[in-house]
Formats: structure tokens, sequence, C-alpha cells
């Protein structure tokens, strides 16, 4: 499957027969899409492009593209619609065209393009063009099926150079050259080819347009005996150009194909992930074309991968300016837009991408996310819903979707799109980290752990699986498992602030209160926002008795969350033990005026005031305490929760009384 361009070109003898015209009603654009993705293929290797299926011989089919897709020597692949790839064995150049065709073998059944006639292409026509287009900002890296917008015939060029006889005005994105021009009919009237800019006498950049290679060019030039002079290889061919009154286009067509042999070379070291160079390639054909909205669309992304998104919004700017009606290319400059965090520019871009092409899944994905982050979290739904309905294969969609549920309380309904998203991608590790969230939140936490084990088998640099099953071994009591998960997500990512908080925890409970201490102190350090952290360090120095730095970071919690009310009750706590038992009534009547129904500041509080001298008042609070949970009339579950010895005896005075004796010996009304 290696060929070399410097192999002479080869004319192949078979004669195809072009189908007669005849009546035919239009189809709509998801009828078109339809047929096209059966015989449009995407190529890849040294370049990267699209192609159409136009013919079969035995198990060998036909392929046509461009030449400048495959201008490169090298290994290329065909991957058809059913994702299956095929090795490319041979490939002929037609002399003065910008074609090649290509040849794969298989038996399986692939659909053949119908070919129309381009001669009855006329101005104002409206036509289509279909491709595998580049990654589009926000989901897989994967190229992927396109159909644009209709657009319409703009100019029709006779006896042009390399071919490029078709100018529209459709908005094809890189990676769709060598793809079909359909019509309205779904047949194919010509080979999507390149870009080109549209300048005024003045040098005054007017806009850039799309170039074809009309089909009856290609049927000419294949059936045309070996030896014979193209069109534009003939001494008296001179290009001239029809138009409804626009200004002429001149082109220079060896130095448009030039430019797009970089484009389609650069696209193939950024899919090896060799960016640099890609963006090498693109600086080249820049400098052929300055206006080639193609290598910018490409080159932003380039960008994008090296996390240069300034400079990747730049040069999607220009593609705006240049394409002003190229929806990935708002697409892409929301998604770099939120990443700067210019969330209200980043919708308008995809509100702008979703009015231009309102069937662009991927648009209302992102803006999903966009709502998300936004906090319009129905919103956000309502734009999975749209993604989905337009593409029901979309496993990103699926996988978002089950978290707006799950947020909006329907477990059940995000478990289901977690499923659906692990069925449509079975390596998709995010829909097994949210689904064994789910699970273990519904105490499925075999499942989870299955499902956790399961992400790190995919991919065992994954830090948050290793976290996750972290939280899960301790829960089912396996802490040196825990422990261990811990350190393994911390090796893996130094910065994980959650990590060494749990860590802390599981070596607290595990005796090591020095190294408890350490981790709280490295997890703030990482996040020093984090009121759980700081309130994780106060337990350690609470229970080792040193009351001032406890009471510091219980503070220092609070301060970052004013209704922590776990960190403002043990400061009531510790000030009962300190003999401040007027500080200590104000911290546990503030934690009852974050949540009235929280039993151990309301217990304390009784207890206290039954000390203090209102029996009956303390006796009451006491009950209503306690038959919310009578775990609190346990002494040993007290101590546990930092009770101190002071506050403890003055508790035992007030659970020996007959009225609360009487509440605690029936059966606890706690679930």
């Amino acid at each position: 499957n290696f060929f070399s361009r410097r192999l002479p070109a080869v004319l192949m003898g078979a004669t195809v027969v072009m189908v007669q015209p005849q009546l035919a009603v239009a189809l709509s654009p998801i009828q078109i899409s339809d047929i096209a993705k059966e015989f449009t293929v995407l190529i890849t290797g040294e370049g990267i492009g699209s192609g159409v299926i136009f013919e079969r011989k035995g198990d060998t089919y036909f392929v046509i593209t461009n030449q400048h897709v495959v201008a490169n020597d090298g290994r290329y692949e065909i991957q058809t619609a059913d994702g299956s790839r095929y090795p490319v064995y041979r490939s002929q150049e037609l002399p003065g065209l910008d074609i090649a065709i290509l040849q794969f073998t298989s038996k399986k059944n692939y659909r053949l393009a119908n070919l129309g006639n381009s001669d009855q292409v006329k101005l104002g026509m409206t036509v289509y063009v279909v491709g595998w287009t580049d990654s589009v900002l926000g989901t897989t890296k994967e190229p992927s099926y396109y159909i644009t917008p209709p657009g319409i015939i703009t100019s029709l060029i006779k006896n042009p150079e390399q071919g490029y006889g078709l100018v529209y005005s459709n908005e094809a994105i890189p990676g769709m050259s060598g793809g079909p021009v359909l019509d309205e009919n779904g047949r194919v009237v010509g080979i999507n080819s390149a870009a080109d800019s549209k300048v005024s006498k003045q040098g005054t950049l007017l806009s850039v347009v799309r170039l074809g290679i009309p089909i009856n060019m290609f049927l000419a030039a294949r059936n045309r005996p070996a030896g014979s002079p193209s069109t534009a290889q003939q001494p008296n061919a001179r290009p001239s150009v029809a138009t409804t009154g626009q200004t002429n286009i001149r082109k220079t067509f060896a130095r448009l194909k030039r430019a797009e042999v970089f484009i389609s070379s650069g696209g193939a070291k950024a899919k090896r992930k060799d960016y640099q160079g890609a963006i090498a390639d693109y600086n080249q054909a820049l400098l052929i074309n300055a206006n080639n909205p193609d290598a910018y669309f490409r080159r932003s992304i380039a960008y994008y991968d090296l996390k240069k998104y300034q400079v990747a919004l730049e040069d999607l700017n220009k593609v705006v300016q240049l394409s002003p009606k190229n929806a990935k290319a708002y697409n892409n400059r929301g998604v770099i837009r939120s990443d700067l965090g210019d969330k209200q520019a980043a919708l308008s871009d995809i509100n702008q991408a979703i009015q231009l092409d309102p069937k662009l899944a991927i648009a209302y994905y992102n803006r999903g996310n966009l709502r998300d982050d936004l906090g319009d979290k129905k919103a956000a739904l309502a734009d999975y819903n749209q993604a989905i309905q337009l593409d029901p294969k979309y496993a990103s969609a699926y996988n978002n979707r089950g978290k707006i549920r799950s947020e909006l309380g329907d477990k059940q309904a995000a478990l289901a799109d977690y499923n659906q998203a692990i069925q449509l991608d079975p390596k998709y590790a995010d829909a097994y980290n949210k689904r064994g969230v789910i699970r273990a939140q519904s105490g499925d936490k075999q499942a989870a752990l299955t499902d956790f084990n399961q992400i790190i088998q995919l991919n065992p640099k994954n830090a948050t699986a290793y976290y996750n099953r972290g939280i899960l071994r301790s829960e089912l009591g396996d802490k040196q498992a825990a422990l261990s998960d811990y350190n393994q997500a911390i090796q893996l990512d130094p910065k994980y602030a959650s990590a060494y908080n749990n860590r802390g925890n599981i070596r607290y409970e595990l005796g090591d209160k020095q190294a408890a201490i350490a981790d709280y102190n490295q997890a703030l350090r990482l996040a020093p926002n984090n009121a759980p952290g700081y309130f994780q360090k106060g337990i350690v120095y609470h229970f080792q008795g040193d009351y001032q730095r406890a009471t510091a970071a219980y503070e220092k919690a609070i301060a970052l969350d004013a209704k922590f009310i776990a960190a403002v009750n043990n400061i009531g706590l510790i000030k009962y033990e300190q003999g401040d038992i007027k500080g200590a009534i104000r911290q546990f009547q503030a934690s009852i005026a974050i949540d009235k129904q929280s039993a151990e500041p309301q217990l304390a509080l009784a207890v206290a005031l039954y000390i203090k001298g209102e029996r009956e008042k303390g006796l009451t609070m006491a009950q209503a305490a306690l038959r919310s949970d009578s775990q609190f009339a346990d002494v040993a579950f007290l101590k546990k929760n930092f009770w101190g010895d002071k506050l403890i005896a003055d508790a035992k005075k007030l659970l020996e009384n007959p009225k609360i004796r009487e509440i605690t010996s029936r059966p606890s009304r706690r679930q």
C-alpha cells in the first residue's frame, strides 16, 4: 500500500458511461446526505481528504479524489462509511487535472456514486458539498462526515487549468477536498477541490470562493486515449469566465494546487500529533495564498492542540473574516473563547454557528456545555436533546445529558444515558466514571467498582479513576487498598488536591496523624480556597487536643463557607471544653440557624441550657433532637463526634432524666 508520485501517470482504459439526464424530484438535504455518505470516503496517510467511490470491478473499487490529497509519497488508507479501513494499493493521475484515481479491494458491497451531467450545471443552481471534515473543537479528534448547507453556483470557468471550472458559495471545511459536489438530486456534478480569493481591481479582498472540477472533465479525461493532450494542454485553449456581472476571477491554478498540497500534508502531520510540522506546512500554504481560509482553520486547530489559545483565536478571526458563513469556524471560536473564560462571547459564536447551520449537532452540544457552565441546566438539557436528535450516535451528547439529568435528580435517566454512551463507545472512560459514581450513590458499590476498574484497564494513567476507586474502597472498608489508590492518583497527578485531602483522611483513620496533617497542608497549598480541607485539618488538631490550631482551621473553613455547619458546631464543642459556655451556646445557635433539622447542635445546646438551669427548655430541645437521631444518646457516639469530657459529663446528666430515657428506650426513627 505504498505508492510514489514519481511513478508515471497511468490512464485507465475502462469507459464510464454517463447516465443520461432524466426528470427527478429534488431531494431534501437529509436525503442527499444519507445517499452521499454511502459513497464518500475518508483518505488518510501523508495527506488527508475525501473521495468518491464511482466504480467497481470484481472486488476492486475505484475512488476519485484530488491529486493534491495524495501528492506526497507514502502510504494511504481509505475509510468507508461503515468504519472499515483499506490500504490504497494503486493511484493514477489524470494529466492536466487535480484528480487522482485510487483503488482498494473489498468483498463488501459499497454504493457507487451516481455521476450527473456537469454540462447542465447553471449559474444560481443549488449544490451541496460533502466530505469528511477535520475534527471540530469540543468533541473527539476523529474526522466527521459533513454536508454543507446549500450553496449556489456563482461562476463557470471554461477550459480551466487543473480543471477548476466550478465556482460555488458553499462553505466547505478542510478535509473535504476530493469530496463530491452534488446537485439537488444527489448526483455528483463535481469534485470539491480548492479555495481562492476574489479580489477587486484595486487589490481589495472581496470574498473567498470554493472551486470544484466538473465531473464531465474527469469523464472526458479518463476516456481520452493515452497520450492525447488535455484541454488545458492544448495551445489554443484560453480560460474564459461566465459570470453574472461579477468581477472576473483571475487565478493562478498551479499556485492554488501547491497551497492545497501543503494544507493536506499539514493535516496528515497534525493527525500524527506533529503539530509544529503541521503549522510549518500551513505557513507555507499561506505564503502561497495568504487568503486561504482552510490553512488558517487547520492552523488554529494545531495551535489549540498546543494550548496556544490566543493565537488559535486570531487564526479563527481570520477564517470568519474570509468565510463569514463558515458555521464550524464560529463553533471552534466559541469553544476557544469559552476556554479563555469569555462565556458570553462564546455563546454568541455558537448561536451564530447554529443560525448558519441548524443541523450542526456539535454546535448544540457545545452550547449545552456553555449553558451548563452558566448554570442554565434545563437549557443545556434541551441542547443535548437536539444534538442527539440530529445525531443519535453522539456518545458525548449522551454522556453530558446524563450529567445534567443526574444533577436535576433523575438518576435512572442519567444511568440510561451513560449506558448508551458506553454502548456507542466502549472505550469512553468519562462515561464509565460517571456511571460508576451513579452506581456508588445508588448503593451498587460492586458495579461501581467494576466501572472504575474498567477505566483503569482502558487507561492506567487516569488519576480520577484511582481517586474514585479509593473513595469506594474506603467505603467498603479496605483502607489499605484505598490508600494505595490515592498514592497512585497523586503519583499520576502531583497537583491533585482532593487526592491529598482524601489520603489525609485515610491516614488519620489508620492512626498516622502527622502524615494526615502533611496531606491536608499540601491539599490546601494546591487549593487554598478549599473549606473542607481546612475542616479536615481542624479535625486532626481537635483530636490531638490542640484547640487553638483546631479553632483557627475551623474559622478558615467558615471564612470560605459561612454555612459550613460542622465547623461552626465544632468550635462550639471546643469553647465548651474551655469553659466558655456562652460562646459555645452562640456557636450551637448559629449551627441550628444554618440547619434547623440537625440533631447534634440541638442536643449540644440542650445540654448547655439544661446545665445552665433552663431545664425545661433544655429537655424539650433534647427530646426533639433525639427523636430525630437517637444515636446521640450513645456516649461512645458522642466521643466519636469530638464531644469533650466536660460536655459528655453534662450530657449524661441530661440523658439520665426520665423524660429523655423514655425516648432513648424506643426504636430509633433515624433512617
